[in-house]
C-alpha cells in the first residue's frame, strides 16, 4: 500500500524498475530483523503463542455459549483478559525489570498450555452441572489471560532493547503482521470446524501450541541485567518490599511526569471504551446475521487481515512516522466506519466484513506509539512503567465488555454502534488539539 505501480506508463519502467527494487529492499531489511538467532526463536516462540490464543479465544466462547446463551455471560469472557491486565500488569512489569525475561515467557507459556489442558479435562468428564462449569471456565480462562499479561511487558521489553527507534518500527510492524496472521489462521480453522469437531480437539491443539512456544524460550539468551546483579538475601523482606514500592512510585512518576506517556496512557484509556465494544460485537452480529461460528470466524479474520495489512505498510516505511497524524486519521477513519456500519450491520453481512476489516487496518496507525512509547521509558523501570499503562489504559475495559453484554440485552446494536461513532470522533478531536503527540519518530 506504500508503494505501488499500478498504471505506470511504458515511458515511466525505468522509475518502475527501481521501485520494485526500493520495495525489495525494504522487504529485505525487514525480513532480516526477524532471521537473527535469537530474534529468530522469539518470533516463533509469538507466532506460536498466537495462533494458540485464537483457538483458545473461539474455543471458550463456544463453550460459554453453549452453556449460557445470554449475551452477559459472553460480555463477562470477554472482560476476563483486561480484568487480569488491570489487576497484574504493574507484577508484569516487575518481573520484566527484575527477571530473567525469556525463562519468564517459557514459564507463563508453560502455564498457559497447563490451565488449558485442565479446562479440556473439565469438558471431557462431563460431571459437572451447567453453572459449575462455566465457572471453571472462567476461572481456568482467567489463569491464561493472567499468563498473556505478566508475559507482555517481557516481550516488549526485550524488543526495545535491541533494536534502535526506525528498527522497532518496522520489527513490531512485521512482528504485529505475522502474529495476527497466525491469530486469524487460528481462529478462522477452529470457527469454521468447531461446531463439526467439537471443542475436545481444538483446546488440546491450543496445549500443543503453548506448550512449544515455551520450548522455544528455554534456551538460554543473552543474560538480563537485573538476572547479572548480586541478589537480595530473602531474610531481608522489608526492605525488599520498600525497595520493590519505591520503583513503582518512580515508574508512576515517570509515567505522569513524560507528557507523551501520560498523555497516551489517558488517549488509550479512553479509547478502549469505544474499540472494545466495537471488537466485541462480530460475535453477536454473526449471529444475529445467523451466519454462526462460521460468520463469527470470518468477521475476525477480516479484522485481523486488515490489521495484518496496516502493519506491514508501517513496516515498510523507513522515514519517521508523525505519531499525532496517525492517530487523527485512525481515529477520523473509525468514527466513519462506525457510521457506516451503523447504517449496513442489521442488513448486510458483506458490509460488516469490509468495514471491520478497513477498522482493522487502521490499528496498525498507532504502531508507531507503541514503539515511542517503548523509548521514552527508562531502561530500568520500563517494565513496570508498561505495566502501569496498561492499568491506565484498560481501566474500563472489563465494565464495558460486561455492560456491552448487558446492553444487547435490552437494546439492538445499531444504537451502540452510533454511540461508538461519535466516540471516535471526539477522539480525533481531543488528539489534534494535545500537543504532547507532536512527536516524530527517528528513522533507523
Amino acid at each position: 500500500m506504500h508503494r505501488s505501480v499500478s498504471g505506470a506508463s511504458p515511458g515511466n519502467a525505468s522509475c518502475v524498475a527501481n521501485e520494485r527494487m526500493d520495495g525489495w529492499n525494504d522487504m529485505a531489511a525487514m525480513a532480516e530483523l526477524l532471521v537473527r538467532t535469537q530474534r529468530t526463536r522469539f518470533t516463533l516462540s509469538k507466532i506460536l503463542s498466537q495462533m494458540g490464543s485464537g483457538i483458545r479465544y473461539v474455543t471458550v466462547l463456544y463453550l460459554i455459549h453453549h452453556l449460557d446463551h445470554s449475551p452477559l455471560a459472553i460480555g463477562v469472557t470477554l472482560g476476563i483478559p483486561s480484568a487480569a491486565q488491570i489487576l497484574l500488569a504493574p507484577l508484569g512489569g516487575l518481573f520484566a525489570d527484575r527477571m530473567h525475561r525469556p525463562r519468564l515467557i517459557a514459564i507463563l507459556y508453560g502455564l498457559s498450555g497447563v490451565a488449558i489442558g485442565v479446562l479440556w479435562g473439565v469438558n471431557q468428564t462431563r460431571e459437572f452441572s451447567p453453572p459449575v462449569l462455566i465457572l471453571l471456565v472462567y476461572i481456568l480462562y482467567g489463569i491464561t489471560a493472567t499468563a498473556d499479561t505478566l508475559v507482555g511487558p517481557g516481550y516488549r521489553t526485550l524488543m526495545s532493547e535491541w533494536v534502535s527507534e526506525g528498527a522497532l518500527v518496522r520489527w513490531e510492524g512485521l512482528l504485529n503482521a505475522l502474529t495476527q496472521g497466525f491469530w486469524l489462521g487460528g481462529v478462522l480453522v477452529s470457527g469454521l470446524t468447531i461446531t463439526a469437531l467439537g471443542p475436545g480437539a481444538w483446546l488440546l491443539g491450543s496445549v500443543g501450541l503453548f506448550l512449544a512456544a515455551s520450548l522455544m524460550m528455554i534456551r538460554q539468551f543473552e543474560p538480563h541485567q537485573a538476572y547479572s546483579a548480586p541478589r537480595t538475601p530473602t531474610s531481608h523482606l522489608l526492605p525488599a518490599i520498600r525497595r520493590t514500592l519505591t520503583s513503582l512510585s518512580s515508574a508512576w512518576n515517570q509515567l505522569r511526569a513524560q507528557p507523551f506517556i501520560g498523555a497516551f496512557a489517558v488517549l488509550i484509556g479512553l479509547s478502549n471504551i469505544p474499540h472494545n465494544l466495537l471488537l466485541s460485537l462480530p460475535f453477536f452480529l454473526a449471529m444475529g446475521l445467523h451466519q454462526g461460528y462460521g460468520g463469527f470466524s470470518v468477521i475476525e479474520s477480516c479484522v485481523v487481515l486488515g490489521a495484518i495489512a496496516g502493519n506491514v505498510w508501517i513496516a515498510q516505511r523507513m522515514a519517521g512516522h508523525r505519531i499525532r497524524t496517525l492517530l487523527v486519521v485512525a481515529f477520523a477513519t473509525q468514527s466513519v466506519i462506525c457510521l457506516i456500519l451503523w447504517i449496513t450491520a442489521a442488513s448486510s453481512f458483506v458490509a460488516v466484513v469490509s468495514l471491520l476489516a478497513v477498522y482493522g487496518g487502521t490499528d496498525a496507525l498507532f504502531t508507531p506509539a507503541y514503539a515511542h512509547l517503548s523509548l521514552v521509558a527508562p531502561q530500568r523501570i520500563r517494565g513496570q512503567v508498561f505495566g502501569l499503562f496498561n492499568v491506565v489504559a484498560l481501566l474500563t475495559t472489563p465494565i464495558s465488555n460486561v455492560g456491552l453484554g448487558w446492553l444487547l440485552t435490552v437494546t439492538s446494536s445499531a444504537p451502540i454502534i452510533l454511540g461508538l461513532s461519535l466516540a471516535f470522533g471526539g477522539l480525533a478531536l481531543f488528539t489534534l488539539r494535545n500537543a504532547a503527540f507532536q512527536y516524530k519518530t527517528a528513522p533507523e
